[in-house]
């Protein structure tokens, strides 16, 4: 998953439930972002509810539209594991990226609008 770059809190709640964590996001692309530390063990298999805000992608459209910027997202996502440091002493297995699930056509737009700016500035 190549991923633009973001740090923003997310919030993250059982679809199904009331229990939610809020992680940091470090990452972002069209289909899934990457979250700074691990999900709670009781969210690996559950359909999860997320909702973060996307911030301008650069400086001059934050400067051009810092009232009306609208960076809102409200997805569904599952929970997806990733191997850290392969065939060494130190692997393991962390629980840190969140994979959306058909995202509605407003907030795909503005998933691949905001991947394809910061991707240009990185």
């Amino acid at each position: 998953m190549d991923l633009a770059p973001l740090c923003v809190p997310v919030e993250i709640a059982l679809a199904a439930g009331d229990e939610r964590c809020f992680r940091l996001a470090l990452g972002i692309s069209e289909t899934g972002l990457r979250l700074r530390t691990p999900l709670p063990e009781e969210m690996w298999t559950r359909p999860l509810r997320i909702r973060l805000t996307l911030p301008p992608p650069n400086e001059e459209l934050a400067r051009l539209f810092a009232e009306e910027w609208d960076g809102g997202l409200r997805l569904l996502a599952r929970a997806a594991s990733e191997v850290v440091a392969p065939d060494t002493p130190s692997e393991q297995r962390l629980w840190r990226l969140l994979v959306f699930q058909k995202p509605e056509p407003s907030m795909q737009e503005k998933l691949t609008r905001y991947v394809t700016m910061r991707s240009e500035d990185s």
